[in-house]
């Protein structure tokens, strides 16, 4: 009894001195980097997603007259695996995506005269592509 008593404390104890998720220093932005702005794991995101939801959603065909009905169960069982996965992959990397773009959002509008010199965009034009830079007043 003591023993698993004297356990169960030596836990609670390590796993109290650890930092709770909530209680990490924000990300360190005085050396000038910007934070990941996301773009990429929301283009990712959206694209699992959608290709596991139409994976998921055109499941029902493997059970009409367009597919040989000794590959139904097989087809069936592929298109929600298959679109299972995609979706299972790509909802997290939206979630992600969109709460790394936040704080991106977040630190640029908190370093506005720095977003204004980071506003630079490339446009495509007929002979080739011309660098643009965008500010408001």
């Amino acid at each position: 009894m003591n023993v698993t008593l004297s356990l169960v404390v030596s836990a609670a104890v390590a796993f109290a001195s650890a930092p709770a998720l909530a209680q990490e220093p924000r990300l360190d932005l005085l050396n000038g980097k910007p934070p990941p702005t996301g773009t990429g794991m929301l283009v990712t995101g959206s694209i699992l997603t959608g290709v596991g939801a139409v994976n998921l959603l055109t499941s029902p065909l493997c059970k009409t007259s367009l597919v040989p009905s000794d590959t139904q169960g097989v087809c069936l069982g592929t298109s929600l695996v298959v679109g299972g996965l995609f979706a299972a992959v790509g909802v997290p990397l939206l979630i992600v995506g969109v709460s790394r773009h936040n704080n991106y959002v977040e630190w640029k509008r908190q370093r506005s005269a720095l977003s204004a010199l980071l506003d630079l965009n490339v446009t495509p034009t007929p002979g080739g592509a011309a660098l643009t830079w965008s500010a408001s007043f």
